[in-house]
């Protein structure tokens, strides 16, 4: 229930909790929009945003099912730690064991990963899944994106990562990998993070998704960008920094650029009606999150 007068909530003892927990959240768009979706669709319940320890993940998951939260959306870097947590996996999140929404109730947390099914949504639009493709990142939404081509069946995967398992131990992609939820004849090249593998994976890709952090910082910056990328590739951003540096040398370039922002908006009309059993007002949604 919204509070004309003041355009916030009006909190009462039947109102229900959404939120979102990660580390960090301060930066999240997720509350402004799902309040206002909350809002426009007449539900009595508000939306906050949790920060919460990488170690604290399971024990911060059963406080919020015990406090009677309704659902949860989960954030980096806790996506795979969460996915234990639940009783029932839903395809994607099953094969790939990463969540992004958890829906509490009787049965315990039942989770999906709706990060695949809107990054899939966006690649459809695009039309350039079948060429090459370059993945910046080795953890959990890179295994994201992974899944999400397998419907494209691209001629071949580029991914590019400061570490990989065999090296530096756990790494959840190289574990989706070795198990074979990949198509077998899904090339995917693993290269190491250099500006000379920059290089020659840009010039090849149509596509370069990043699915690392990089962008949120000033000094998060790829030279091998201004001199790689061209007119005719898309760079498509997991991350909705507004100063990126990435973002920016992609659009100085004429790259076609799609940033976390449409990611957010593809995830969150599907996650909202998980958790809510309500259609989304997706205009208000892409009102707040392009706002």
């Amino acid at each position: 229930m919204l509070n004309r007068k003041n355009n916030f909530p009006s909190i009462t003892g039947s109102t229900k909790v959404f939120g979102l927990i990660g580390n960090p959240v301060s930066h999240s768009l997720s509350p402004k929009f799902w309040n206002a979706a909350l809002a426009a669709t007449g539900i009595d319940a508000v939306y906050l945003a949790f920060e919460v320890a990488e170690a604290e993940t399971t024990a911060a998951l059963a406080g919020l099912s015990s406090l009677n939260v309704c659902g949860i959306n989960v954030t980096r870097p806790l996506k795979q730690q969460a996915s234990s947590f639940c009783r029932l996996l839903h395809e994607p999140a099953r094969s790939t064991g990463v969540v992004n929404t958890i829906k509490f109730g009787k049965i315990g947390g039942e989770g999906w990963n709706t990060d695949v099914t809107g990054l899939q949504r966006i690649l459809a639009r695009i039309h350039k899944a079948s060429g090459c493709i370059t993945i910046l990142g080795s953890g959990a939404s890179s295994v994201t994106a992974l899944w999400a081509l397998k419907s494209g069946q691209p001629r071949k995967i580029f991914q590019i990562a400061r570490k990989f398992s065999e090296q530096y131990g756990y790494q959840i992609s190289d574990d989706f990998i070795k198990n074979k939820h990949c198509p077998a004849d899904m090339a995917i090249t693993r290269l190491a993070w250099n500006n000379k593998n920059f290089a020659y994976a840009l010039e090849e890709s149509d596509i370069i998704i990043n699915t690392t952090p990089l962008g949120w910082s000033s000094e998060d910056y790829i030279p091998e960008f201004d001199k790689h990328l061209d007119k005719g590739k898309v760079f498509i951003d997991f991350n909705y920094a507004p100063d990126s540096k990435l973002v920016a040398s992609a659009r100085n370039r004429g790259c076609v650029v799609i940033d976390g922002r449409e990611l957010l908006f593809e995830q969150g009309i599907e996650s909202f009606s998980l958790l809510t059993g309500r259609e989304a007002p997706a205009d208000v949604i892409r009102s707040c999150i392009y706002s």
